[in-house]
């Protein structure tokens, strides 16, 4: 099976427009833009933590182990790094707020990302 795709959402399942690691909740989606299910953030500032995931990365990987794409509106460069080179995750970033519109962007623009 192919690993999925994880969009960073707010409450009304809009693209969330803050840092990835600190979205309410993600949406994933297979590699065919088909949503396959929801996953709340515990380490989000909104569930009572303290921006844990925004400093450690490795939270939310290990929250999203089943995912290889991960896709927002912001997202800090040293994260993006270590996603791609350490933990072999591919960044998007979109100006999209549908996560699907996000997700139909990614794979039609797969080969020449940003």
């Amino acid at each position: 099976m192919s690993k999925l795709i994880a969009v960073a959402v707010d409450e009304n399942e809009n693209v969330w427009k803050g840092h990835f690691g600190i979205s309410p909740s993600f949406m994933l989606f297979d590699d065919k833009g088909n949503l396959v299910a929801s996953r709340e953030n515990p380490y989000s500032p909104r569930r009572g933590e303290q921006h844990k995931s925004h400093d450690d990365p490795k939270l939310i990987v290990s929250l999203l182990n089943d995912c290889s794409i991960f896709i927002a509106k912001r997202m800090g460069d040293k994260s993006k790094k270590n996603l791609a080179g350490k933990m072999n995750i591919t960044a998007f970033i979109t100006e999209k707020e549908n996560p699907l519109q996000a997700v139909k962007e990614f794979l039609e623009n797969r080969g020449k990302q940003r």
